[in-house]
C-alpha cells in the first residue's frame, strides 16, 4: 500500500491549520475601557494608543485587521477558542499567561501607581493600607499584586477600567491601582480628577512578577504564522519612528 498520498495530505493540512488565520482577515480584540490606550469616542469610534498601534502595525505587516470592543472577561477564552486572532489591551506578559498564549515582541514597559483623594493615603504599604477600600480592574496585573499582597484590605473588583473611578470619585473604593499612564491622561488631567493624587512608589515588573515583563500583542498559540507577521510589522513600526510618535501623541508632558 502506498502511503506516501496520507503523508502528504497530513503534512498539507497541519500546514494549513497553522497558517490560516493569517491568510484570512485577522479579528484583533481590545477592552475599550482603558483610555488613553482603547476607548469609545462619542461617535461609537474605537480609539486610543492601542487602537493605533494596532493600525500601524497591520498596514506594515499587510495584514487585513478588524479591530473590535469585547468584554474583558470573555477576551482570553475568545482568543484560546478561536473566536479572536489577536488581542491588543495593554496586556502585560507573565508567566501564567505564556502558557495559554503567545506574545508578540514587547512594545511598552508600564509603571504601576496608586491614586487617591490627596492627603487622604500617606502609608501605601499593606499595613499602612489594613481596612482600605481597593479598587482594582479584575483579571489584572494589578488585581493579582493587591490579591497577593494586600489581604486586610477591602479588594473591589470591576469588569472595566475605568469603573474604578467613579467609586473612587464617590468614596465607595479609598484608592485605585492602575497604570501611571492611564491615571494621569486619563483621569488626573480631566476635571474629575481635581483633589486626586498619584500616592506611593512607582511600580513595575522589576518589583513584582504580578506586574509582568512588559506589554505586548496576544495571539493564539497556534498561530505562529500571524505571530511572525506581527512582529516583523511592530519591528518596521518602531524603526520608522511610529512608536514614538504615538508615545509623544499620548503621554506628552504638556
Amino acid at each position: 500500500m502506498n502511503i506516501m498520498p496520507k503523508i502528504i495530505l497530513t503534512l498539507a493540512c497541519a500546514s494549513l491549520s497553522q497558517n490560516i488565520f493569517a491568510s484570512e482577515q485577522v479579528t484583533i480584540a481590545t477592552d475599550a475601557t482603558f483610555p488613553p490606550f482603547e476607548s469609545v469616542d462619542d461617535t461609537g469610534k474605537l480609539i486610543g494608543y492601542d487602537i493605533e498601534l494596532a493600525e500601524e502595525i497591520c498596514k506594515a505587516a499587510k495584514i487585513d485587521c478588524k479591530i473590535i470592543n469585547a468584554a474583558w472577561d470573555g477576551m482570553i477564552p475568545g482568543l484560546i477558542n478561536r473566536k479572536y486572532d489577536a488581542l491588543i489591551s495593554q496586556l502585560t506578559v507573565t508567566e501564567p499567561r505564556r502558557k495559554i498564549m503567545a506574545f508578540s515582541d514587547i512594545y511598552q514597559r508600564p509603571v504601576f501607581r496608586f491614586v487617591a483623594k490627596k492627603d487622604a493615603i500617606t502609608d501605601t504599604s499593606p499595613a499602612g493600607m489594613k481596612g482600605k477600600v481597593i479598587a482594582v480592574q479584575t483579571g489584572t496585573p494589578m488585581d493579582a499584586y493587591i490579591t497577593k499582597n494586600y489581604k486586610q484590605s477591602n479588594i473591589k473588583r470591576y469588569d472595566g477600567g475605568s469603573a474604578p473611578y467613579l467609586d473612587l470619585i464617590a468614596s465607595r473604593a479609598d484608592v485605585h491601582m492602575s497604570y501611571e499612564a492611564q491615571i494621569i491622561h486619563s483621569f488626573l488631567k480631566k476635571d474629575n480628577g481635581q483633589g486626586f493624587e498619584l500616592v506611593g512608589p512607582r511600580l513595575t515588573g522589576k518589583d513584582a512578577p504580578e506586574f509582568g515583563e512588559g506589554v505586548a500583542i496576544a495571539i493564539n498559540k497556534n498561530n505562529s504564522a500571524l505571530l511572525k507577521k506581527i512582529n516583523l510589522g511592530l519591528e518596521k513600526v518602531r524603526a520608522e519612528g511610529i512608536l514614538d510618535t504615538l508615545d509623544k501623541k499620548y503621554f506628552s508632558a504638556e
